[in-house]
């Protein structure tokens, strides 16, 4: 081999000229990396050439080719064994009289992968003695260049180090106090970094109890990198704390507070840098996602919430967007809390510190404070609604502040309650949408503009149509206005705002409809810059709200023109633009529903092209660029080259796709893109017959995307398809309605069935193993739905039903992967209360419960057993929420089982009974429900009998309050007692207090039972009922008026029924009531 123009090759890929370094990079690869003479020539380069980063570049390229010609796993060794020893020499040599540090690390990583292949082989067996040696040298380079390659060992040789953890640990104890050196007390730190990943208690108690009595000493080097204001060594030991975080956590069980408490000083620290404060308040980032309960356990909610609000007063107007500063990080810390700790953790403090914040005369308070309050509504929202009549003042008040700073935060806030409580707002708008205006006329200039327009996109939202009508001509003019402005980021504002409006409106929008499309059209076709293409995309997302606030006629001029811009946005590689379009497309479904079967045909096309992007392609380019590339000047001069692994075993490793899991703008597109098919799918069903298959082949694979959001739109999409599709099966006559229980009283068709098991199959691989809260409670929500809408034939097979049943438990118990931090040495107690993204998921697992219920009906007692407990658990929680969550399962248990539910008569009486007494209004409500239900359903008649007379005593207070819903369920609970025993009620006395409460004014579904119930006792000749005739017909005059959903149509018919009864007997009786008069003789 010429090493000579070996080296020349070498020198080229080092120069800065682009076409030399790709010429030279190919000459290397076809002629000399092919052969094991390469290796040899780059050890005696990084051995003895001058130039450093020739050497550094030697190393890298060495690195990667130790597994092909070394021997090992790919086969036995090309190069000879004296010369290997040779070359072993060499190196060991070199690197430790390396003067330059970056040579140095990637000379000791080809030491790492020497050894990788040799200390399983029984070879170069002297050489974990002999960096120990190095490592504990009087002279400080020989112990940072033994820690080092000990290190790098560390990072490759698992096996081979895991025996000798208390050698490393008698070495390390020493070295991570290493009085001259910094760099060495580093290199420790990131040597026990990876230990940690291997120790676990099981195996090596003593390993980890000697890594507890380091981890102190780990922290003070921390400190002292921090003080020394060395940021890019500080950003190497913050990596090794956040490893912490996901390995054993006996680790750091013993120092888990402390760690915690360290950091948030660290966070609050405003004599340090901002990359310090950042990384500490990511590392508490971290400790809400990988040790949430542990959190929540230790109560440090409030103390996180008040640093964190604390150090949002420190935010900088002039602070670009783009930044992570400590005040951004800290509102992103105050999001990241209030959605994993239960709200007395963190939005009750915040809170309570609020009116001290708001009254402040520092505005970086009062700002503070409603920004904070914004970033806590999406993870509370729940808890936020009930205190919303305190909330909202408070920041309205804001909104009038005299610093143009606090009123745009507080527009920001305003829109943040919008989009998570659309209804709570949307309520205010009386008080809301003036001060809007007024701001929209104000002076105050594009921010405000900007932030106003922004809040009436998110508050319309909850506005009725017939509330936005008194709006639109003061409205519509000042939002045509700031779309005249020049700024165009303004314009998308307005845009968005203008959509908003109009779907709200729907047909009230139509007078505005054609000048809007008029000045909005020539904009949809921008692509000129990067403002013009987000404006193009906020114009497309508008478009979705107008086209279904006039309807396909009014629309239908302008469609094929906006289907074309939408494709052809598609091609100009920006991210939003694509996913507006696929929204587009879905509005376009909604609207046209069967007539977009024209378009089906492009608009897959673009779906499926976006759902099958490589997202792999990626991490090969980065491999290629990290073993050829590296040598440029800029690399070498600029920083430590990566050097993290490159060789192609190391790429094949799964380990690889833990660092894709971060959300890249093609995974954002996949999850618009696979939501997208479903609204397509369920909306020109007929049309999507012939792309079925495709699309489940397709959405069945991205159940295994990293990125979660994928996984739930395909979820979501995959049961869309099948309650659709089975649908369209009852309605063409290819299978009767489903009929309750197992087995199958109606067969699905062959196809229907082939399809249920698929997405059942992976559905259930999915829930057993997801580690994402989010993604669960979507499969729930979607078994749920769909056992409700499509019955029993997807839980046919009795292990598919089993492990439902079982997974469902393992939720309820709080149990399941999704739940649990990373497996904790200790068991937590347990905890009282829920973050409310926990509460949704348990909810919806309940729901999964009613799904079996509705699709096996009275066939369900057999499965009820150890739901009951569980649920029967939550019922007597202390969390009002959960009490009454559970006592409506209870509920529509019984519904669905009917006479099923015989053999629990017992112990549901004697559980509904003490929630009729709760203090909590809806649970009450939802007791008095279940209770008639009970009555009504239950055969264990002496049981539901001898309760009665408490019952009744605990229902006639309940028809004197005020609460509709609770009062109307009293009245239903009532209704079915009499018709399952008249004989067992006195009716003489319940029914004039019960009359006096009709006709219901909230709770209309109670309707059903009361009516029927008066029916029942007319046909029985009840003198009780016929006394009271004549009061009843001014209520049935009423109940059948409008609104017409005051009553079922069965009830309605029986009705009309009784009516013709009365006037029969006695025509005097509804001489009043016109409208009963025609019914009667009609």
């Amino acid at each position: 081999m010429d090493e000579q123009a070996f080296v020349s090759l070498l020198q080229h890929v080092l120069t800065p000229d682009t076409q030399i370094v790709k010429s030279a990079t190919q000459a290397l690869r076809q002629d000399y990396y092919t052969k094991p003479e390469a290796l040899v020539a780059l050890v005696h380069i990084l051995g003895s050439h001058p130039d450093q980063n020739l050497r550094q570049l030697a190393a890298v390229e060495a690195r990667s080719l130790v597994p092909k010609f070394w021997g090992g796993k790919k086969g036995e060794s090309k190069i000879a064994p004296e010369l290997k020893a040779q070359l072993r020499e060499i190196i060991l040599q070199s690197t430790i009289a390396e003067a330059n540090p970056l040579a140095r690390h990637s000379s000791a990583r080809v030491i790492s992968a020497i050894a990788k292949i040799d200390l399983p082989n029984r070879e170069w067996a002297n050489l974990p003695q002999i960096l120990h040696q190095a490592a504990t040298s009087n002279k400080a380079s020989d112990r940072e260049v033994g820690v080092y390659i000990l290190y790098t060992l560390l990072e490759t040789l698992e096996e081979a180090v895991s025996d000798r953890s208390q050698d490393f640990f008698a070495l390390f104890s020493q070295t991570i106090n290493d009085p001259e050196s910094m760099q060495i007390r580093l290199n420790t730190l990131l040597a026990l970094g990876k230990m940690a990943e291997y120790l676990v208690s099981d195996h090596d108690p003593q390993g980890v109890a000697a890594f507890r009595n380091t981890l102190p000493h780990m922290v003070n080097v921390l400190k002292e990198l921090v003080n020394a204001n060395d940021e890019e060594k500080a950003n190497a030991a913050f990596e090794v704390f956040q490893t912490l975080l996901i390995v054993d956590p006996a680790l750091t069980s013993n120092h888990f507070k402390d760690l915690v408490q360290f950091m948030m000083e660290l966070a609050s620290a405003k004599n340090v840098g901002d990359d310090f404060r950042t990384k500490a308040i990511s590392f508490l980032l971290s400790c809400l996602r990988y040790k949430r309960m542990k959190m929540q356990a230790m109560k440090l909610g409030e103390q996180l919430t008040l640093r964190a609000l604390e150090i949002v007063t420190e935010f900088k107007e002039e602070e670009d967007a783009d930044d992570m500063t400590p005040s951004r990080s800290a509102l992103s810390l105050l999001d990241y809390l209030s959605a994993s700790l239960p709200p007395s953790q963190v939005v009750v403090p915040l809170l309570k510190v609020l009116p001290s914040y708001t009254s402040s005369p520092d505005p970086h308070y009062r700002k503070a404070a409603v920004l904070g309050l914004g970033m806590c509504v999406e993870g509370a929202p729940e808890f936020v609604a009930t205190q919303i009549n305190s909330i909202l003042p408070v920041v309205l008040n804001l909104l009038a502040d005299s610093e143009l700073k606090v009123r745009q935060a507080s527009l920001h806030t305003i829109a943040r309650l919008a989009d998570d409580l659309p209804e709570e707002i949307g309520k205010e708008h009386a008080k809301i949408i003036p001060a809007f205006i007024g701001l929209l006329d104000s002076s105050d200039g594009l921010e405000i503009w900007k932030a106003t327009c922004n809040a009436v996109d998110a508050v319309f939202v909850g506005i009725d149509r017939e509330e936005v009508q008194k709006y639109l001509p003061d409205l519509m003019p000042r939002l045509s206005r700031m779309f005249q402005q020049e700024d165009l980021v303004l314009k998308g504002a307005a845009v968005a705002a203008i959509g908003s409006t109009a779907s709200s409106a729907k047909d009230l929008f139509m007078p505005y409809f054609e000048d809007t499309m008029n000045a909005l059209l020539p904009f949809a076709q921008g692509k000129d810059s990067e403002q013009e293409l987000d404006l193009r995309g906020i114009i497309m997302d508008a478009m979705t709200g107008i086209s279904e606030s006039v309807g396909k006629e009014a629309f239908t001029p302008f469609v094929t023109t906006l289907m074309e811009a939408a494709y052809y946005a598609l091609k100009l590689g920006h991210p939003r633009l694509k996913e507006t379009s696929f929204m587009f497309f879905s509005a376009m479904a909604r609207v046209y529903e069967e007539e977009f079967g024209h378009f089906l045909e492009k608009v897959l096309h673009a779906l499926f092209e976006s759902l099958d992007q490589e997202e792999t392609d990626l991490l090969e380019d980065d491999a290629e660029v990290k073993k050829i590339s590296v040598g440029a000047p800029a690399a070498v001069e600029g920083g430590e080259i990566d050097i993290s692994g490159t060789d192609d075993e190391e790429l094949e490793d799964e380990d690889v796709w833990d660092e894709l899991t971060a959300v890249n703008a093609v995974a954002l597109e996949k999850e618009v893109a696979a939501e997208v098919m479903g609204e397509v799918l369920s909306h020109c069903k007929r049309g999507y017959l012939p792309y079925l298959e495709r699309t489940v082949d397709v959405l069945i694979q991205k159940l295994q995307h990293p990125y979660e959001g994928v996984r739930k739109a395909a979820v979501s999409t995959l049961w869309r398809a099948y309650a659709t599709f089975w649908q369209l099966s009852e309605e063409d006559g290819n299978m009767g309605k489903w009929v309750p229980g197992l087995p199958l009283v109606v067969q699905p068709t062959q196809d229907l069935a082939k399809f249920g098991v698929l997405v059942m199959t992976a559905t259930m691989t999915l829930l057993k193993d997801e580690h994402d809260r989010g993604t669960v409670t979507e499969i729930c929500r979607n078994l749920s739905e769909t056992l409700k809408l499509c019955g029993p034939a997807i839980i046919t097979d009795s292990n598919v039903l089993e492990e439902l049943c079982t997974q469902v438990i393992i939720i309820l118990k709080k149990q399941h992967t999704c739940q649990l931090d990373i497996e904790e040495e200790e068991e937590l107690p347990e905890l009282q209360e829920s973050a409310e993204y926990d509460w949704i998921l348990i909810d919806t697992a309940m729901d999964v419960t009613l799904g079996l219920a509705a699709a096996l009906g009275p066939a369900y007692h057999k499965l009820f057993p150890p739901f009951e407990k569980l649920i029967f658990k939550y019922a007597s929680s202390s969390e009002a929420t959960e009490r009454s969550t559970a006592v409506g399962v209870i509920a529509d248990s019984i519904r669905y089982m009917e006479g099923g539910i015989s053999t629990y008569t017992t112990q549901l009486m004697r559980v509904l009974l003490h929630r009729l007494s709760d203090e909590d209004p809806e649970t009450k409500s939802n007791a008095a429900y279940a209770v008639g239900l009970l009555c009504l359903k239950s055969q264990n008649f002496p049981e539901v009998i001898k309760h009665y007379t408490a019952i009744l005593t605990k229902l006639e207070p309940l028809l004197r309050l005020q609460h509709h819903r609770l009062r109307d369920n009293a009245c239903g609970c009532l209704a079915r007692m009499i018709m399952a025993h008249p004989e067992a009620v006195p009716l003489a006395e319940v029914l004039g207090p019960l009359i006096q409460q009709l006709p219901l004014k909230e709770d209309f579904e109670e309707n059903a039972p009361i009516y029927e119930m008066l029916v029942q006792l007319y046909r029985a000749s009840n003198p009780n009922v016929f006394v009271m005739t004549q009061q009843l017909v001014a209520i049935f005059s009423q109940v059948l008026s409008p609104p017409e959903e005051q009553l079922k149509p069965e009830t309605r018919a029986q009705l009309i029924e009784l009516i013709k009864f009365i006037y029969g007997k006695d025509q005097s009786v509804l001489a009043n009531y016109r409208n009963l008069v025609q019914l009667a003789t009609s």
